[in-house]
C-alpha cells in the first residue's frame, strides 16, 4: 500500500477501524465514511464512493491512518 509522509499502514479488527480510515478493496482505496454496530460484534463500514462492507469481529484488515498530531490536509 502506498502511503504518504503523514499517514502510517496499521491493522485493525472491527473494534478498531475508525471513520477516515482508508482501506484497499479490490486494487482501489476507499474512504470509510460511516460505521454501525452489527449484532454478534460485526461492523457495517460504508465508504465515501457508497460502497458497504461488512466485517466479522476477527477479521483483520491494514489500514492507512493519519498518525497522531499530523491533521488531515
Amino acid at each position: 500500500m502506498a502511503r504518504s509522509p503523514r499517514q502510517v499502514a496499521i491493522d485493525v479488527m472491527a473494534s478498531t477501524v475508525r471513520t477516515g480510515d482508508e482501506i484497499r478493496v479490490g486494487g482501489q482505496s476507499m474512504c470509510v465514511q460511516d460505521l454501525q454496530h452489527v449484532p454478534g460484534g460485526a461492523k457495517r463500514i460504508k465508504f465515501a464512493s457508497g460502497d458497504i462492507l461488512t466485517i466479522a469481529p476477527t477479521t483483520t484488515l491494514t489500514v492507512l491512518r493519519t498518525a497522531e498530531g499530523w491533521g488531515r490536509s
